[in-house]
């Protein structure tokens, strides 16, 4: 219809931050609410764990923990057990920042929205995981050794330049896939409530109540995002075990 308002996406503004001296300040205090939150749970367990009767938080960590050891030692071995309690973490604290998710309304500036909806904070987390995963290498090869696998294999040692090549590209795309699997869902999630907001807002503003029936499809959304929140908190949880199995598996095998 001629005339007719559109619905664009270029519309649509999602990922505005607070913005002071070049920092996001809504994702810098996001982030540290999510440490407070993801802390004061584990203060909360060591004082009030016991060897009886747990608690249902007591027991939900407990299976997470067990299950999270299983996967470790059945991939790594007992010499991957330092990496649980960073699997863990990442699992907790990704998953708490995922979910505020639910805080937000769909506005040009969310206050207190995900801080995993910021680039910044996923590309960090790779960081974190990635240089401990190459110490570990190193720990497990040896700095020779460590050096010396990029160039035999998976080829012949006689294609050391395109070993090298493959290996190097390998460990580029790691952390950036990392990165962008964990923004890119989360920054869909803001984007698909910002559109269902402004969709109400297009079809439903001139009704006087219109965007009161937004609300529904909000709550609906809502729920779907806390389950894309844990799984993208337990994918990243896996890839940093799997990157640590690559690392100290394959180091092992050679040591022998």
């Amino acid at each position: 219809m001629i005339g007719a308002p559109r619905l664009l996406a270029a519309n649509i503004d999602v990922g505005t931050h607070v913005v002071r001296a070049g920092f996001n300040l809504d994702t810098i205090w996001a982030t540290a609410l999510a440490a407070i939150i993801v802390i004061a749970m584990g203060a909360y367990l060591r004082t009030h764990a016991t060897s009886g009767v747990p608690g249902k938080l007591q027991l939900a960590w407990e299976a997470a923990v067990e299950a999270v050891t299983r996967q470790v030692e059945g991939s790594i071995g007992p010499r991957g057990v330092r990496v649980v309690p960073l699997a863990l973490a990442l699992f907790f604290f990704i998953l708490i920042a995922d979910w505020f998710s639910v805080l937000g309304i769909g506005s040009t500036v969310e206050w207190l929205g995900p801080p995993t909806g910021d680039v910044n904070l996923p590309l960090a987390l790779a960081i974190v995981v990635i240089i401990p995963v190459h110490l570990a290498s190193i720990r497990i090869r040896g700095f020779g050794g460590y050096v010396k696998h990029y160039f035999t294999r998976p080829f012949s040692p006689k294609l050391f330049f395109l070993n090298a090549f493959m290996n190097g590209i390998e460990e580029l795309v790691k952390p950036i896939t990392l990165t962008l699997r964990l923004f890119g869902n989360l920054l869909s999630g803001g984007l698909m409530l910002a559109l269902i907001a402004a969709l109400g807002a297009w079809k439903l503003g001139v009704i006087p109540v219109g965007n009161i029936l937004n609300f529904p499809l909000e709550i609906i959304w809502k729920v779907f995002d806390l389950f894309i929140g844990a799984i993208q908190a337990f994918i990243f949880a896996l890839l940093t075990i799997l990157y640590f199995d690559t690392a100290m598996a394959d180091g092992h095998a050679e040591a022998h």
